[in-house]
């Protein structure tokens, strides 16, 4: 009883620390919008790709699709939590910077209600924002033939987090369903300075705050049908609904004097749909594959729908070669994946491709169906190049995830 109430006592404040905690990132397309969305999946599906829709299992939590959550042990509880590590390479046509960053990537307990039924609550990053570019323009005016030298310099800082309460429950043997009650809530803030050489000029300041109280409903369907002896198919869909966002938002504009707009709730979170599938080879091998897509064409920023909509497309693998096996590394997981898809944002009139390849492996820590597993996952992936003026973003992330599994639930015999 002492272990399981630190546990849970853990798990709580560390739910509160990361509520709190300043995530940070250094990408300079983090201007746009909200700033990166956090896609990654936890423990099991982040050396995936982020595959999620269709994955479905009894050893990690999945709140990609709530429906998954029945898959738990009934006599299971576990905690979940991921760190990260990043190293950023950003390069256009005149220099390049390397940057690192680290952060909390997720907290989740998940435990069963019914054998029917489980809940999972937690915690994790929605999106991010920290940048601080810098570059000036040199040019001859036409007028004067004098030289203008222009300075823009672009910081920002802050993002949003995400607090779901899901519940998952299985009307029939072969069907699962469930659903997520999400919570966002943070702030972001935009700046630019723009100032100029000339003794005749004045600077231009431009501040945009974000401060967002609200919640959003997703909901999930999983199909797990036997195809063959020791085979199955998981056939997923998902669905997150359109979001008006509850959030108290300013402009402020300065040069030589002061404006300042009010844009409060002119924002929304996108409506996204997801299909996928998963085929499990004699509980050793699985493959799947995810397709999703986000509709922020058909959302409000700062009252204006600035944005593309996001086809995103995820391949993923894991293969554990025998879980019983008294030799260790035949009971280590081996995954990886790939995940493709464009911004949603445009620069220089220009959508941005991104890409991701991952792998990892997970040690469970020992034998049986529900071990308590490290997961550590690597990643590379790049967004945008150096063409039409724009940064080339290759980073290099490292995560390492604890999944904690105990059987507390079952019940003890006694003499």
């Amino acid at each position: 009883m002492i272990k399981r109430v630190a546990l849970i006592g853990t798990f709580l404040a560390g739910l509160v620390f990361g509520a709190t905690a300043q995530n940070s990132t250094s990408s300079p397309y983090t201007r746009h919008g909200y700033g990166t969305i956090n896609e990654a999946g936890y423990g099991q599906s982040t050396s995936m790709g982020g595959l999620s829709v269709g994955l479905r299992s009894a050893q990690f939590t999945n709140p990609g699709n709530p429906a998954s959550y029945t898959a738990i042990d009934s006599l299971n509880f576990r905690i979940e939590a991921g760190a990260s590590f990043t190293a950023s390479i950003y390069t256009n046509d005149q220099q390049k910077n390397k940057l690192a960053d680290g952060n909390l990537e997720y907290l989740a307990v998940h435990f069963p209600i019914k054998k029917w039924m489980a809940l999972s609550l937690g915690m994790r990053p929605y999106s991010l924002v920290g940048y601080n570019n810098a570059y000036q323009v040199t040019e001859v005016t036409n007028m004067t033939s004098d030289t203008l030298v222009s300075q823009y310099n672009y910081t920002g800082k802050g993002g949003i987090n995400q607090i779901y309460l899901g519940l998952g429950f299985r009307p029939w043997r072969p069907i699962s369903v469930g659903a997520n009650l999400l919570y966002h809530f943070g702030t972001i803030e935009h700046n630019s300075i723009v100032a100029f050489n000339k003794e005749y000029s004045y600077r231009t300041l431009q501040t945009q705050e974000i401060q967002v109280r609200d919640f959003c409903v997703n909901f999930g369907l999983q199909g797990s049908f036997k195809t063959a002896k020791n085979q199955h198919l998981t056939i997923g869909a998902t669905y997150q609904i359109k979001s008006e966002l509850k959030a108290e938002a300013s402009k402020t504009i300065i040069t030589t004097d002061t404006t300042v707009l009010n844009f409060d709730n002119n924002f929304d979170t996108p409506q996204s749909f997801g299909i996928g599938f998963v085929y499990q080879f004699n509980t050793r091998l699985l493959v799947g594959f995810d397709f999703k897509k986000t509709g922020w064409s058909d959302i409000r920023f700062f009252g204006e729908k600035p944005y593309e909509d996001v086809n995103s497309f995820v391949w993923g693998a894991q293969y554990l070669p025998d879980p019983m096996s008294r030799k260790y590394y035949q009971r280590m997981y081996y995954r990886c994946g790939l995940n493709v898809s464009k911004t949603y944002y445009k620069v220089n009139d220009e959508r941005l491709n991104k890409m991701a390849i991952t792998a990892g492996l997970g040690f469970p820590l020992k034998k049986g169906s529900d071990p308590t597993v490290i997961n550590i996952g690597f990643e590379y992936g790049k967004n945008g190049s150096t063409a039409n003026g724009l940064v080339k973003e290759q980073y290099f992330k490292g995560t390492i995830n604890a999944t904690i599994n105990e059987r507390w639930f079952a019940k003890r015999k006694l003499d």
